[in-house]
């Protein structure tokens, strides 16, 4: 009896958690997912089970959770989500189960091979196509299945969504993947594997959060002992870090060990310039998203074949588009927002209605893409990406020798510079790499590190930190496109890297990122085959620096940043020329010089909007 008026009582709180919306998020984390979920399946009509087994034709199984409307009137349309992170503890998941399944759809939750309850081994994205296909398989074999299915998720659950839309499914008739610019490989060129690389650079502090958090091969693997994650990501060899605060075998080391342009990434379900899908998709993403570029560049593909699509880029960081459920983040870093509500779960249900039911219109008036942008705090619409009235211009670089921090004299104008030095020169010593500020970053598992725009004064007041600065503006700059530094560079090492950071410089003096990137020098000509320097050889090398949609106001400075490094987001590089940068443990100090004057001119290209257009 005490058990059952327990119970009672903790369904009796999650009613009311429900129902008064105000005092969901202060109550709700106290009560166990399980509970909360069966409390709402019940206030919502949704039958769970969470003991589905599912079995591959390799012989593993997948574990599951069935969410199934209580009344059917007959077959219906069905939504897969499939989670590396145990799908009776990833709430979100749970909680977009439950939204569907209230509207009639029944939704299957799985864990991936070799998380959660599933068997087998994890490796990303590996098996996510295969083992997504005969879960395919087994939901349309079911007497409740209308035959058609819908994927969804953000992250790892929208990444895992590519690896099987490439195989074209049948019964796969439409996508919804946020936050999932992961799953491109080297198509246009891009080669970011799972979110990992970015120019070839691995984004250690990323990368090694989500590894050692999630990313054993077993479910059943002891977790990691305790460390100092500042400490610990200083040691070397860079691929033996997870290894060490957690010994179970763990893709960490795989995957950074492995060559861009390596047949095997194809293999593990990461998109080439070769693959097609025919998969109507939403596809979402934000502007402090490590992978935003290389959702774009999937969403271009999908353009480019006439595949049906619809896509929004919001504000904040990763799969932060729903923070406060439909409102939006309320800041992105420093970066005060205003205006971010999308009526993200209705579009979700709208989208899957047509291509999974055949009713309604398919989101027909919305635009093929839309997106936010920031500072002015308010959406744009277009029907390509870069918007067709954006144009391309270029700021140049130019100093009078010494760029080096803010104090320095370099200078960005919208003409290449007639008079001044030839170049500006840095020491990039990767035992006292440049601190990472804010930027795309997301997963580290560290408290302590922040996200998005955020003041760069430490940073600025380096001597191994170039930074150019334009006049103020004579009028609003609207910066909506892809960015990408082109750089006349030369260094003492043999390899090096390259980052660049469009920063704002407001008139009380703080200066705030933009957007960034960075170029490993070895694949500066492409990541076919690696090319190292020759010292003081100089060289021209293209930092891609993603994309956004920002707006400079008048009287306000337009500001780049260009050094070695940003540590831990990125991976330090050793300067020795070693083939495999992540697994060398000695370093050397290189001397690097960016070039501007002549035919040696340097730029930043970014595209912007006609200031007419902001009103």
């Amino acid at each position: 009896m005490g058990t059952l008026l327990a119970l009672a009582a903790v369904v009796a709180l999650a009613l009311a958690v429900v129902a008064v919306e105000r005092w969901r998020n202060v109550v709700a984390g106290a009560i166990p997912v399980p509970w909360r979920l069966a409390a709402r399946a019940w206030v919502e009509g949704v039958a769970v089970d969470h003991h589905v087994a599912i079995g591959v034709r390799d012989g593993v199984t997948l574990a599951a959770s069935l969410y199934l409307p209580r009344r059917r009137a007959g077959p219906v349309a069905a939504v897969l989500m499939r989670t590396p992170y145990h799908r009776l503890r990833d709430s979100s998941a749970a909680m977009s189960a439950l939204m569907f399944a209230s509207h009639g759809y029944a939704v299957l939750v799985q864990d991936l091979r070799g998380t959660g309850d599933s068997e087998g081994d994890l490796l990303p994205w590996r098996d996510a196509g295969d083992d997504g296909a005969q879960t395919l398989d087994w939901i349309v074999a079911r007497p409740w299945s209308n035959g058609r299915v819908g994927t969804f998720g953000c992250s790892a659950l929208g990444e895992t969504q590519f690896p099987l839309a490439r195989l074209n499914h049948p019964a796969h008739k439409a996508m919804i993947a946020s936050g999932a610019g992961g799953a491109i490989g080297s198509l246009g060129g891009r080669h970011g594997y799972f979110g990992v690389f970015e120019g070839g650079v691995p984004q250690l502090a990323s990368a090694f959060g989500w590894f050692v958090g999630n990313g054993a091969k077993r479910p059943d693997s002891a977790p990691a002992a305790p460390f100092d994650t500042a400490g610990h990501l200083r040691g070397l060899p860079v691929s033996e870090l997870v290894r060490r605060v957690r010994p179970a075998p763990n893709g960490f080391t795989e995957l950074l060990t492995t060559p861009p342009g390596d047949p095997r990434w194809h293999e593990w379900g990461y998109w080439d310039d070769g693959d097609r899908s025919a998969v109507p998709a939403m596809i979402i993403n934000t502007w402090g998203d490590q992978t935003v570029g290389d959702a774009l560049v999937l969403a271009r593909h999908w353009q480019q074949h006439g595949v049906p699509q619809k896509v929004v880029i919001a504000p904040g960081n990763h799969c932060q588009h729903k923070e406060g459920g439909t409102a939006g983040p309320a800041s992105f870093g420093e970066l005060a927002v205003a205006g971010g509500a999308r009526p993200w779960d209705e579009w979700a249900r709208r989208w899957f209605d047509h291509w999974l039911r055949g009713s309604g219109d398919g989101l027909a008036e919305l635009p093929p893409v839309q997106f936010f942008m920031l500072n002015e705090n308010r959406w744009l619409d277009s029907r390509t990406w870069p918007p067709e009235e954006a144009q391309a211009v270029r700021w140049y670089l130019a100093s009078d020798g010494r760029a080096n921090g803010r104090a320095g004299n370099g200078r960005l104008a919208r003409e290449p510079a007639a008079a001044g030095a030839p170049w500006d020169e840095y020491r990039y010593d990767p035992a006292d790499p440049v601190p990472s500020r804010g930027g795309p970053l997301c997963c580290t598992g560290n408290p302590a590190d922040r996200a998005g725009p955020v003041d760069q004064a430490d940073v600025e007041r380096r001597d191994d930190v170039l930074v150019y600065t334009s006049a103020p503006l004579a009028e609003d700059l609207r910066i909506a496109g892809p960015l990408a530094a082109r750089l006349s560079f030369s260094s003492s090492a043999p390899d090096t890297d390259l980052v660049a950071r469009l920063v704002h410089l407001w008139p009380d003096g703080r200066a705030t990122n933009i957007q960034e990137g960075a170029l490993r020098l070895r694949w500066r000509e492409g990541f076919a085959a690696p090319r190292l320097l020759q010292p003081g050889e100089r060289v021209q090398a293209t930092v891609d620096m993603r994309a956004i949609a920002y707006t400079l106001p008048r009287g306000h400075r337009l500001r780049l940043h260009v050094t070695s490094s940003s540590f831990p987001r990125l991976e330090r590089n050793l300067n020795t020329g070693a083939p495999n940068n992540s697994t060398a443990t000695e370093m050397a100090v290189a001397i690097n010089r960016v070039h501007h004057a002549g035919d040696a001119a340097s730029w930043v290209e970014m595209h912007v909007l006609p200031v007419q257009a902001a009103r």
